[in-house]
């Protein structure tokens, strides 16, 4: 079972139809004529509140489609202004405040915007080029990272492990593995024999207690064993070594597979020895093939060797946003 999660950022950029948007929130000295320019999107309804911090008046608050095109003015204004105004076509907007008298006047506005629908809420508002200089303008789209859908993905098998048999056999053998894309951490118990079922049964009992205490509340996802919680980060102590029936273990790349089946010299990410319960959460590798050498010091009976992994993946969400450009010639 894939256990999934949408990371969404802090500051989410998108936003339901019926859920205004924040724009601007800006406080500023008047003194003549000051501009903001931004891009908004057809059928919006922008929402306007402004005002002169100090008492005073301030002598014209406009609003307008760029070049000219008039869609709110208000004068001699001397107490709060609350507009709400509708966008009627995607492009640039300017709002701009007057004053003509010899005292400076400090003034506080913010916009908030209202998608009409899903395809222009993600709007990027901000024009960032000079819009005297370059008045023409092309309305883009593309594809934007918006968050990341988290994933859990169970990996893991059983293997055996013959005993030597007098030196008759070979008491090596391998589990291989491969990690899915986009893993960024993963986590593996390596258990050998009835260990596997004392320490699966303690860890479900740790992880219901965990989410009793609303661990997984914080991260907004329910793990679906010990091994997953483990791997997503949760402060749960998985059961380690018990006694019993152990194994020589190490995560190594093919070569060195190679090289531990013929008792050479070798590199490993992990090695443990004596080993009947190992927990392990790994930052490396992250991505290919790799194996669990394994080797028993039994000389007369077989071991088996239970492997589960818990491979966590961050995969990138895009959405399509809609921004201006201006039209360069």
């Amino acid at each position: 079972m894939r256990l999934h999660l949408l990371i969404l950022p802090l500051l989410p950029l998108c936003a339901h139809a019926q859920d205004p948007v924040p724009v601007a929130d800006q406080t500023f000295k008047l003194n003549g004529k000051t501009e903001f320019v931004y891009a908004f999107a057809e059928g919006d309804q922008v929402q306007l509140v402004a005002r002169e911090l100090t008492g005073k008046e301030i002598k014209a608050v406009e609003f307008l489609q760029i070049p000219d095109y008039h869609l709110f003015r208000a004068y001699e204004l001397d107490s709060v202004l609350e507009k709400t105004i509708f966008i009627p076509k995607t492009g640039v907007y300017l709002l701009r405040f007057t004053e003509t008298g010899l005292s400076k006047k400090i003034c506080r506005f913010t916009l908030n915007r209202t998608p009409a629908s899903a395809e222009t809420a993600r709007l990027n508002t901000r024009v960032e080029w000079d819009i005297n200089q370059y008045p023409d303008y092309a309305v883009r789209k593309r594809a934007v990272e918006t968050g990341k859908k988290l994933e859990v993905i169970p990996l893991g098998g059983q293997v055996t492990v013959q005993a030597s048999k007098f030196y008759l056999k070979k008491p090596v053998n391998v589990y291989q593995f491969t990690l899915p894309p986009n893993t960024v951490r993963w986590a593996y118990r390596i258990s050998v024999g009835q260990a596997t079922a004392d320490a699966r049964r303690r860890d479900a009992e740790k992880l219901k207690s965990a989410l009793q205490g609303g661990a997984a509340k914080i991260m907004g996802v329910q793990p679906q064993t010990a091994l997953a919680a483990f791997a997503l980060g949760f402060a749960i102590d998985l059961t380690a070594s018990t006694a019993g029936e152990d194994v020589e273990y190490a995560v190594v790349n093919y070569d060195n597979w190679t090289k531990f089946a013929e008792n050479k010299e070798y590199s490993a990410f992990m090695q443990q020895s004596g080993v009947s319960v190992d927990v392990q959460r790994r930052y490396a590798p992250l991505q290919g093939t790799y194996y669990f050498a394994l080797k028993s010091d039994n000389w007369m009976d077989d071991i088996n060797v239970n492997i589960d992994i818990e491979a966590v993946t961050e995969i990138p969400v895009f959405e399509t946003e809609i921004y201006l450009e201006p039209v360069k010639e």
